[in-house]
């Protein structure tokens, strides 16, 4: 999923999309917990700060859900009464019905505090089921997978790096802070590790970690977002990377997508321009439009537009 943003901190303010919040359930009136990091390799440092919309895992015993149940009235109810009767709190959750007149999935993250613990969960419902309990007649599975919501924000992104050497400088808050006017106000001790309360950023969302990752840019950052079409086939993304590498252009985030299969695909590439030739972005794009077009046929530079903060 393409879940990335780039904006601006602005007095301590990080002004957070409804395009990377709403999946993440990062949204006004919504509490947020938080962490900061400094990430220090090759003699050069970065900080990142973590969002997360739950809490320290250690206070918890959150976990994924998916039940299928037949797409009929009252499945659902069947299978929320299911985990009422256990007491088992469910959080976020999305129902898809994926095949009209016949089934339908029902994900979700659920709290297990207040019940045991996942193999459990899955052990209780089986036994049920063999039983052939009339009240999940309408229920044909449940699955249960831990977790582990809390490494992210608790031990950063390159925990097994031998290169890179991390460090939480601040860990999880117990307190949660308050999404206002969809900005995130970083903490007063942030702001004094970062130095500085203004600074372009950028925004990664993991949806399945249920985190917002932040990071900070430099301020002479330039960024460019390219839009690449190409061939679906072994090596071709390389070869884009191999001219976009001759250009000194960094690539900052990327998205490809296949349009048919074995045929075309596409990619969608935000590159920081500092260290080339070019100075804007209409310049990259005359700059690379041969060079990506000579690649083959089906190799071709769609546009090139700048990214303001």
């Amino acid at each position: 999923m393409k879940l990335w943003d780039f904006g601006r901190m602005t007095s301590g303010r990080i002004k957070i999309s409804p395009k990377v919040g709403e999946p993440l359930g990062l949204v006004d009136g919504s509490e947020v917990f938080s962490s900061m990091f400094k990430y220090e390799a090759g003699g050069k440092e970065a900080y990142e700060i973590v969002l997360s919309p739950f809490g320290p895992e250690n206070y918890r015993e959150i976990a994924y859900v998916t039940i299928q149940v037949k797409d009929e009235p009252g499945a659902l109810a069947q299978a929320a009464q299911f985990l009422k009767s256990l007491n088992v709190d469910i959080l976020n959750s999305e129902t898809v019905s994926s095949i009209p007149n016949a089934v339908m999935i029902w994900e979700m993250l659920v709290d297990l505090s207040f019940y045991g613990d996942s193999s459990s969960l899955k052990r209780e419902f089986d036994e049920a089921k063999a039983a052939k309990d009339p009240s999940l007649r309408l229920v044909d599975c449940l699955a249960v997978e831990s977790s582990n919501l809390a490494t992210r924000y608790t031990q950063g992104a390159s925990m097994d790096s031998d290169s890179i050497k991390t460090k939480a400088l601040r860990k999880t808050e117990k307190k949660a802070s308050i999404i206002e006017n969809g900005s995130f106000e970083l903490p007063m001790a942030y702001v004094n590790f970062l130095g500085k309360d203004s600074a372009p950023i950028m925004l990664i969302g993991d949806p399945d970690a249920w985190v917002l990752s932040a990071v900070f840019l430099d301020d002479d950052t330039n960024l460019c977002k390219l839009k690449v079409d190409l061939p679906d086939r072994p090596g071709a993304l390389h070869d884009i990377m191999k001219v976009l590498g001759e250009e000194s252009l960094n690539v900052i985030a990327g998205y490809t997508n296949v349009l048919v299969y074995y045929e075309r695909m596409t990619s969608d590439l935000v590159v920081d321009m500092r260290r080339s030739k070019a100075r804007t972005c209409e310049e990259l794009h005359n700059t690379l439009g041969d060079k990506i077009s000579s690649l083959g046929p089906q190799f071709s530079l769609v546009g090139a537009s700048a990214i303001s903060f």
